[in-house]
């Protein structure tokens, strides 16, 4: 390799001159810069740019995390927020100089002293950046990634090991999906995924259902009120049959606790809409008329069903006599955006924006909300009075 030529310090007076620069204007030491040969420049810099937020909580010791597989476009993530990671230009060339002096570094306290030359290597030149916008957690892969290892009760747990299905900590879904911790354990949560020894799972619905009808029917044997389910009394009797753990997470995700931090109270939309989905589940499609009388049979007495609480499982066809209700559940349509509103409108021409909301909200970002959305994939119309949604190209 080549040694890299120096400039000398009457070299340097000769630009100044041939700039019309003083040499008196200027502070006594020169920084030379030298351009290393491209094998030697470092591929592994890359430039990004941080909004003032953003660098306190670096300043603060706190991690950005980039997360994406090679087939996905990177998010970067703080503790509680995910960013948009895309590639944009800079107009003039950006060169990055390790340990370059700046103003009064290079200011002596003699007005003769004699220049000094510093030489300084560029490390690498910039021609682009990584730039960040806020952007909502993408956990299209939380269900698919969850599925396979879904928990049927202890006496399954053998068959679980012995098939070789990966079981995730939150450690490994961290690495697997593109959302910060906070965020990715708040769909955790609403969508009622149990910590089960370290591991987040599904509960399998069967499985859930035989626990949430024990729970019921403990309810019903003791006569306790909708707003009296003594905790401590379920855990205690159902405890034998059911791991701790699991009656934990149901009694969470069913009930609130009271104010004595002894009772709790049943939740009527999640156990209507669980039980609404049990009967959906197996049918598909169900007499409308029937199926609100067998739903409003299958919940705890002085509880009142409603279609509101099937919003994103269910949907009424009043196109049809007699009416039915069927099987639709929002987490088994594809992710892309146009895609999922072909079979939306495939499957009903037309929709007002309450009964289509649930099935395209989780794909809204802070840019573009629901309105948004069905302005640019659908088409408005209005019939006696009412605003309705359908293809945006006719069949």
């Amino acid at each position: 390799m080549a040694a890299r030529y120096c400039r000398s310090s009457d070299e340097v007076l000769s630009v100044l001159n041939n700039a019309k620069v003083q040499e008196k204007d200027l502070t006594s030491i020169t920084q030379v810069l030298s351009f290393p040969e491209p094998s030697e420049l470092d591929e592994n810099l890359v430039l990004l740019e941080l909004d003032n937020a953003l660098l306190d909580l670096m300043n603060q010791g706190e991690s950005l995390v980039f997360r994406g597989d090679k087939n996905e476009s990177a998010v970067m993530c703080t503790k509680n927020r995910t960013f948009d990671v895309k590639v944009a230009e800079i107009s003039n060339a950006l060169a990055l100089v390790p340990e370059i002096l700046w103003g009064g570094d290079t200011k002596s306290n003699s007005s003769h002293e004699e220049r000094t030359l510093s030489n300084k290597c560029v490390a690498k030149i910039f021609y682009e950046y990584l730039e960040v916008r806020p952007c909502g957690p993408r956990l299209q892969k939380l269900r698919s990634l969850l599925d396979k290892g879904q928990y049927s009760g202890p006496e399954y747990e053998s068959e679980v090991q012995d098939s070789g299905v990966k079981l995730y900590t939150l450690h490994d879904l961290l690495h697997c999906i593109q959302a910060s911790e906070e965020e990715l354990l708040t769909a955790l949560k609403e969508n009622f995924v149990c910590c089960i020894n370290g591991h987040w799972r599904f509960l399998e619905f069967n499985y859930h259902f035989r626990v949430l009808s024990l729970i019921l029917g403990l309810v019903d044997e003791n006569s306790w009120p909708l707003n009296g389910v003594v905790r401590g009394e379920v855990l205690e009797t159902l405890s034998d049959v059911v791991p701790t753990v699991i009656l934990d997470h149901l009694l969470d995700w069913y009930c609130t606790e009271n104010s004595d931090g002894l009772t709790c109270t049943l939740r009527d939309d999640r156990i209507c809409r669980y039980l609404g989905e049990v009967l959906l589940r197996p049918a598909g499609k169900f007499n409308l008329r029937d199926f609100l009388s067998a739903w409003q049979q299958s919940v705890p007495e002085g509880m009142v069903t409603d279609m509101k609480y099937l919003e994103g499982v269910a949907i009424k066809d009043i196109s049809c006599q007699p009416q039915v209700v069927r099987f639709f559940p929002e987490w088994e349509l594809p992710e892309d955006i146009a895609e999922r509103f072909r079979i939306l409108f495939h499957t009903r021409e037309k929709w007002t924006i309450d009964d289509i909301r649930p099935y395209v909200e989780r794909l809204t970002t802070n840019k573009m909300n629901v309105n948004a959305l069905l302005t640019k994939y659908a088409r408005a119309s209005t019939l006696n009075g009412v605003k309705l949604y359908s293809a945006r190209h006719g069949k």
